[in-house]
Parts: C-alpha cells; sequence; structure tokens
C-alpha cells in the first residue's frame, strides 16, 4: 500500500507490487486478491492509454469531497442530486477558454434531459411533490 499511495500504479509499481505478493503463502487469499486487483487495474490504466501513474489512495477523493462540501454549505437544501454536478468543477484547472467551450456546447434542453434520464428526485423533492398535490384540506382548516 505504502508503494501505490506514494507513486501510484503503473509498470514499475506493478511488478514493485507483484513481486512482493510473491512473497505471501502460496494459499493466501490476500495475495490471490492482490494480484486479481493489480492484474485488472493495470488493464484499466492500458486500457486508458495513460503514461502516468493511476492514482490508488483515497485521500484525494476525500479531499474532493471536502471541497465539495465547502462549495454548498451555503445552500443546505440544495438538491444534493443536482449540486453534485459541482464534482467535476473542482477537478484540475479550468482555465475561461474550457469554461466557455462548455457553455456554449450545452443546451438548458439538453441538461434539462439528462437531468431528467440521469438523476433521480431525491426523497425530499418526492415529499414536495406528493404535498403540493394534495388537495386535501389541513387539520384545523375544516
Amino acid at each position: 500500500m505504502k508503494i501505490l499511495k506514494n507513486k501510484g500504479l503503473n509498470k514499475v509499481t506493478y511488478k514493485q507490487c507483484h513481486d512482493l505478493s510473491k512473497k505471501l503463502p502460496r494459499n493466501s487469499k490476500v495475495k490471490k486478491c492482490l494480484q486479481a486487483w493489480l492484474k485488472r487495474s493495470i488493464g484499466v490504466q492500458k486500457q486508458l492509454g495513460i503514461s502516468r501513474s493511476l492514482i490508488v489512495c483515497r485521500d484525494i477523493i476525500e479531499s474532493l469531497f471536502g471541497q465539495f462540501k465547502y462549495a454548498i454549505e451555503r445552500s443546505p437544501q440544495s438538491d444534493m442530486n443536482r449540486t453534485v454536478l459541482l464534482i467535476p468543477t473542482l477537478c484540475g484547472n479550468l482555465d475561461g477558454e474550457i469554461v466557455t467551450q462548455a457553455l456554449n456546447q450545452a443546451s438548458c434542453r439538453d441538461l434539462k434531459t439528462w437531468e431528467t434520464d440521469n438523476i433521480p428526485y431525491t426523497v425530499r423533492k418526492r415529499r414536495q411533490a406528493f404535498f403540493s398535490q394534495d388537495e386535501n384540506p389541513k387539520s384545523g382548516e375544516l
């Protein structure tokens, strides 16, 4: 884990970790799982065609969600499903040209269609929809 966390997964670290795993007992479940994971993960890196190491650490994801929580803390009642679309904007450095291109390529209609197809209603939204359609008198209104 120390190798992968500090250097990521690439051809060199794959070999290092695979060689280390060979020192585990022959019937070790950890050995089998680790070797299977290494093989799958190096396959993903090859399939993606990237030369950089794959990050093998949850610290980055935790940091990303920390930034996300900070970004939405001013709006606690916002719809979490829709707000989650903010996460990609927190990854890397976005310059004005990239943002402008994204805004020019995404119409409001396309975004609404994508949202309808891919983001289910939250429980809060379903409750609001249910109670807004309720025509029955409330207690004390008779």
